[in-house]
């Protein structure tokens, strides 16, 4: 027989021998037993029943005697009580649901109390799920394990119901506090986190916000920078173009007007002859000028056509340095070109003689008395062309490379530069060398010189273009 069995039947022989006890020297005391007896009886019948939507009890007791008077008490307090006989009935339960509170006896065959206790609180906390244990141990440990493992507090049997109702109703109530306590908590997370996500939206939309004006400021910034200096270029260009253009203008009138005041015939021929090449020559710097703008606004509107023939580099070359000559004769510059018979190159014959002829002039007149200008071409092996002007010229940072190459920039600015010209030989003969497929590069040192070289793919050579048409027909 059940350890809790046994106790139970010698409760029960103890309370009836005190009863004989208080009959025999009460006589009274029978008839108020009995009084009391069926006022029990009402009170039990009173909770028989279960309370709708009430908050929800476990009993769990392996003997039916303290389930029905435990589930009695429960259902009086207004409460709903479900029974169960033994550990793993309850546990089951457990695992579809919670109820408000469990009443939980410690000694059960099978799966005891404790055993119960310690599975019940792997599901909720102590704070929210009260369990009360139910012992008739007199024995301490069994209580104090109870309370080790989770047990919120614990009534003796035989169970009184005025303490019993008073735990149950004490830890309901806390336990209702601990929920409202948690779900208010949660609330105030869930509204410190929305107020937190629309807090960073907001400081995103901020910093998007800043970003775009910081942007748009140094858009602006950039664009006023610009704009100062297009304004100081075009001040520039402006003095300048007019110093180029009305220098070799006001040397051919003077000359020219030497010539037509000569009325009598005091100059010599070779006085005309010498006015007359001086005329000759500032008017041919002055059409040089005109070509070169001309040619570098066709190519900013995209109407700068190349009408393909073949070239003789060599000749070419030699023309432009021809075309050259006074200058750097004049300044006592040698012109050296190292380029084998029979290069032949497909390209514009004007355009190309432009660009070398302004490569060429730029390198004399960057260079000092007794220097050499070195023009070379040289075949790759990919079948293209490279042709290259180097000077011993002034040369320059390469820092300064980029803007070198935009139009009327020159290594030195101004009208108190040391050297003529509107500063076009390098954009144009990049502009010209680009349409044709080419592609331009430029080294220089200061005090070494500058080198300038032109690289043209291998469709632009003559011989590649005949070996590729040999192939084609099968020759």
């Amino acid at each position: 027989m059940p350890f809790s069995r046994m106790r139970c039947i010698r409760d029960k022989t103890h309370s009836l021998r005190g009863a004989s006890r208080s009959h025999r020297e009460d006589p009274g005391g029978s008839q108020r037993q009995g009084e009391e007896r069926v006022g029990a009886d009402k009170d039990m019948s009173e909770g028989s029943k279960n309370t709708p939507n009430a908050p929800t009890v476990f009993i769990v007791d392996d003997e039916a005697f303290n389930r029905d008077i435990a589930a009695r008490y429960v259902r009086k307090m207004g409460l709903t009580a479900k029974e169960f006989a033994g550990g793993a009935a309850v546990l089951k339960a457990l695992e579809s649901g919670l109820p408000d509170l469990l009443l939980l006896d410690i000694h059960m065959p099978e799966i005891n109390g404790l055993e119960v206790l310690a599975k019940a609180r792997e599901l909720s906390s102590k704070a929210e799920f009260p369990i009360i244990m139910v012992t008739a141990d007199s024995n301490p440990d069994s209580v104090v394990g109870a309370f080790e493992l989770g047990a919120n507090d614990y009534v003796t049997k035989p169970v009184d119901s005025r303490t019993l109702r008073a735990r149950i109703d004490t830890h309901l109530q806390l336990a209702m506090a601990n929920r409202q306590s948690r779900e208010f908590a949660e609330g105030a997370e869930r509204v410190v986190a929305d107020q937190a996500v629309d807090l960073q939206r907001r400081n995103q939309d901020l910093v998007r916000e800043v970003t775009l004006r910081l942007q748009i400021e140094d858009e602006l910034r950039k664009a006023k920078v610009q704009a100062e200096a297009d304004n100081r270029a075009k001040s520039e260009f402006l003095a300048l173009i007019t110093h180029e253009l009305i220098t070799p203008l006001h040397i051919s009138l003077g000359f020219a007007d030497l010539i037509a005041d000569d009325k009598g015939g005091a100059l010599s021929p070779e006085r005309r002859h010498e006015y007359a090449r001086h005329i000759s020559t500032s008017m041919r710097q002055l059409l040089s000028i005109v070509k070169d703008m001309l040619t570098l606004a066709r190519n900013d509107v995209g109407r700068l056509v190349v009408e393909d023939v073949e070239n003789n580099v060599r000749r070419l070359l030699e023309r432009s340095a021809a075309e050259a000559r006074p200058s750097h004769e004049e300044a006592g510059v040698a012109v050296e070109i190292f380029c084998e018979e029979g290069v032949e190159l497909l390209g514009d014959k004007a355009l190309l003689g432009r660009a070398f002829s302004s490569l060429v002039s730029n390198a004399v007149k960057f260079s000092h008395a007794g220097a050499t200008c070195r023009i070379s071409c040289e075949r790759r092996a990919d079948g293209g062309l490279t042709v290259s002007i180097q000077d011993e010229g002034i040369g320059f940072d390469m820092s300064r490379a980029a803007e070198i190459v935009k139009p009327f920039r020159q290594n030195s600015e101004g009208l108190g530069r040391s050297h003529q010209g509107l500063g076009v030989g390098l954009p144009l003969a990049k502009a010209v060398f680009e349409q044709h497929g080419a592609t331009m590069s430029i080294e220089s040192k200061p005090g070494l010189g500058t080198k300038v070289i032109a690289r043209f793919p291998a469709h632009r050579t003559v011989s590649a273009r005949r070996a590729a048409y040999r192939r084609a027909s099968g020759e």
